[in-house]
C-alpha cells in the first residue's frame, strides 16, 4: 500500500478540522440558547418576586392604614389632640410606616436581580475550551 502524499493528508486534516468546527459551533449555538433561557427564566422570576413584594405592600398599607390608624387615632384622641387632626395625623403615620415596608421589600427583591449575573459562563467555559482543543489540533497537525 501507498501512503498518503503529505500534501493529501493535511488537506483531510483540515477537511476534518472544518466538521469538527462546524458541529462544535452549532453545539456552542445551542448551549448558549439554553443558559440564556435559564438565566432568563431566573430574571423573571426575581421580577415577579418585585411585583408580588409591591402588590403586597400595598394590601398591608390598606390594611393598616384602615385598622391601625384608628388605634394609633384614638391614641392621639386620649392625649389631647383635636378629633380632626388626630384623624389625619394617625392615617399619615401608618401611611409612613406601611410604604416603608413596601419599600423594603422592593429593594430586598431589586438586590437579588442586581446580584444576578447573567454572563452565560457554561459557554464562555466551552468556548475557551474549544479554542484551546483548536489550537491543539492546528499544532499537532502542523
Amino acid at each position: 500500500m501507498n501512503p498518503e502524499p503529505p500534501s493529501s493528508s493535511i488537506v483531510s486534516l483540515l477537511r476534518e478540522l472544518r466538521s469538527e468546527t462546524s458541529t462544535l459551533l452549532q453545539q456552542e449555538v445551542e448551549l448558549v440558547k439554553t443558559e440564556m433561557t435559564e438565566k432568563i427564566t431566573e430574571l423573571a422570576s426575581n421580577a415577579v418576586q418585585v411585583g408580588i413584594g409591591a402588590f403586597v405592600a400595598y394590601a398591608g398599607a390598606i390594611v393598616l392604614i384602615l385598622g391601625i390608624a384608628d388605634l394609633v387615632g384614638t391614641i392621639l384622641i386620649r392625649s389631647g389632640v383635636d378629633n380632626d387632626m388626630a384623624t389625619w395625623l394617625s392615617r399619615a403615620i401608618v401611611g409612613i410606616v406601611v410604604a416603608l415596608i413596601g419599600g423594603a421589600l422592593v429593594l430586598k427583591a431589586k438586590k437579588a436581580i442586581a446580584a444576578q449575573n447573567m454572563a452565560p459562563e457554561k459557554t464562555i467555559q466551552s468556548l475557551q475550551e474549544n479554542k484551546d482543543w483548536a489550537q491543539e489540533k492546528i499544532q499537532s497537525s502542523t
